[in-house]
């Protein structure tokens, strides 16, 4: 064994480089694990979620044309269609859950003693876009409802910067039914804990518009969040957008300081080190030397 003498240049090297070795195992480690974990859906199952997928696009066409007796005998064939595939690889428990539920709300629509042909437009939408987002997970239909989302938080933002709350809550009613006929869809794609952020979003402006004091600041704060949310979901913005907001106006000044930050640290680590055993480090000799 043979002994050198550590400065605190070579301290800091060192740390620097053990966390980016660190840093780096931790990512390449992390992505096999990931899809592991993801199994790929079968041939025989992709087969049976297109029949699946055509049987809810019949429905939707039948009720669209009025033909509501015979959107009903669809859904009902559809239901038994359910129970008949493996979702392993395709969704998740939160996504089987929302489908299987959104089937059921239909069925007990279409069963009402007095059948509204509007409500049963709504759980037909419901789940065709639910079906298609099983055999469409890049493109589902679902993503063309951002730009109406967006519009209703422009009307709702700027009626509640006219202070008008009829018109507020008209748009906020409409806000909540997009959400609604999408929702299956979003736990069927999405990550289930942040549809409980938007759900959790969506019930606080609901409690405001409700409130009879006065919402319209808050209803303006909460815009941002939702705004934000929304473009996750639909993947207008990448992770960057869980981190803080800060000024986009100077972001190299934000990268020195974040840098200044790390290097301090790691200073302060070297510097920990370099008092260890008065400054000696044992380095263990290769069978070369």
């Amino acid at each position: 064994m043979w002994f050198m003498k550590k400065g605190k240049t070579g301290s800091l090297l060192l740390t620097l480089l053990l966390g980016v070795q660190l840093l780096t195992a931790c990512s390449q480690s992390q992505l096999p694990t990931d899809q592991a974990l993801t199994p790929k859906p079968a041939k025989d199952q992709l087969q049976k979620l297109e029949v699946l997928n055509q049987t809810a696009d019949d429905m939707y066409k039948k009720v669209m044309q009025g033909d509501l007796d015979g959107g009903r005998a669809v859904l009902q064939l559809l239901s038994e269609q359910i129970p008949q595939i493996r979702y392993e690889g395709i969704t998740t428990v939160e996504g089987l859950n929302a489908l299987t539920e959104a089937i059921t709300q239909a069925k007990r629509t279409f069963n009402a003693v007095k059948l509204s042909p509007a409500e049963g437009q709504v759980s037909v939408a419901t789940i065709r876009l639910a079906t298609d987002a099983l055999t469409h997970p890049n493109e589902p239909m679902w993503l063309q409802y951002y730009s109406p989302l967006l519009n209703d938080l422009k009307q709702m933002e700027q009626a509640s910067q006219d202070q008008k709350k009829p018109e507020l809550s008209q748009a906020a009613i409409s806000f909540r039914q997009h959400i609604a006929i999408i929702h299956p869809s979003l736990l069927i794609s999405r990550d289930p804990t942040e549809i409980e952020k938007l759900d959790s979003l969506v019930i606080f402006v609901t409690d405001q518009v409700r409130s009879e004091q006065e919402p319209f600041k808050q209803v303006i704060n909460v815009i941002p969040s939702l705004r934000n949310t929304i473009d996750i979901l639909f993947l207008k913005k990448d992770a960057t957008a869980y981190l803080p907001i800060i000024d986009d106006q100077n972001p190299i000044i934000w990268k020195l300081i974040i840098g200044a930050v790390i290097l301090a640290v790691l200073a302060f680590a070297a510097w920990r080190l370099s008092k260890k055993d008065n400054g000696l480090v044992v380095v263990n000799k290769s069978a070369e030397d």
